[in-house]
């Protein structure tokens, strides 16, 4: 299989459909990425967040994602009283990094949920509903910023993980149009830490598992960007060494390399411009699959 293909649609109308192809690079990773993308597809397991385009889609603006979350922490507190809160400013960071904080310690690390009775006999609805608070606060967070769609499936177990050789294909400049493996561990790794100012996190979780989970991102870094993103992660390093060493991490250790494993790219006629106003015309993700 040599393409990945993601196909969009309108909502109520499945027949309009745009398809987004990108070209697989060679490596041994991209190949144990397949595999978990094949598990999907075996198990049958649904994407999670068909609605997940980001700043692209006018319909997802912050009145929406606001809503979105609030809704959420009110439908799980009714079945359980869990956040206890609301959020009224989308630019209220302390009020989502406290939501983070009761998504984190209520959820645990990846599938330790599992064995956490807060979700023992509860329908699939309040688990999908937990999951999709965590990936809500992201979205607020990320508003305004690049075009991005990200596939993601909750049920995929997020039990594989990175070997030596994956984490020298890290990279911290995106690139216009390629696909990348998505973070799917729980809790912030260096990235969040070093930009959310965060006093309400649990751990620093690094980058340690993945899956099939991927984002595709619609910009192009500068070289100049990228050195300030790096140098801010490299200054959290230095300047939080001892707390890192207390949870069992040099600043050297391969798992805090920052950043994400460029999986495809684009294969396209168009302009980016042209590009993002035909994606802009869909709302839905219908679909994502090998082909060729």
């Amino acid at each position: 299989m040599s393409f990945a293909v993601l196909r969009l649609s309108k909502l109520g109308y499945p027949e309009d459909t745009f398809d987004i192809n990108f070209k697989l690079n060679d490596n041994k990773f991209v190949d144990k990425w397949k595999a978990c993308l094949q598990e999907a597809k075996e198990k049958n397991y649904k994407i999670s967040e068909p609605w997940a385009m980001y700043n692209i889609s006018d319909s997802i603006d912050k009145e929406f994602l606001k809503k979105k979350l609030n809704n959420l922490m009110r439908e799980i507190d009714k079945v359980e009283k869990v956040f206890g809160i609301q959020l009224h400013d989308v630019n209220d960071q302390d009020t989502l990094n406290k939501i983070h904080s009761i998504f984190e310690q209520h959820h645990g690390k990846l599938d330790t949920w599992i064995t956490n009775k807060l979700f023992k006999h509860k329908d699939k609805e309040f688990r999908n509903n937990f999951s999709q608070i965590n990936q809500t606060v992201h979205a607020i967070e990320g508003y305004g910023g690049s075009p991005k769609i990200r596939i993601v499936w909750f049920d995929l177990p997020k039990n594989k993980t990175f070997s030596e050789d994956d984490y020298d294909l890290f990279t911290n400049k995106r690139t216009f149009g390629s696909l990348y493996h998505l973070y799917c561990d729980v809790g912030k790794n260096i990235e969040s830490l070093s930009e959310d100012n965060d006093n309400h996190h649990h751990d620093v979780v690094p980058n340690i598992h993945f899956s099939a989970d991927c984002v595709a991102y619609f910009c192009t870094d500068s070289d100049e960007a990228t050195t300030v993103r790096e140098q801010t992660h490299k200054n959290y390093l230095t300047n939080n060494k001892k707390m890192l060493e207390s949870k069992g991490y040099l600043t050297s250790d391969k798992k805090l390399t920052t950043g994400r494993i460029e999986i495809a790219k684009l294969q396209t006629d168009l302009s980016e411009e042209d590009f993002l106003k035909q994606i802009k015309r869909y709302n839905n993700i219908q679909s994502f699959f090998l082909h060729g």
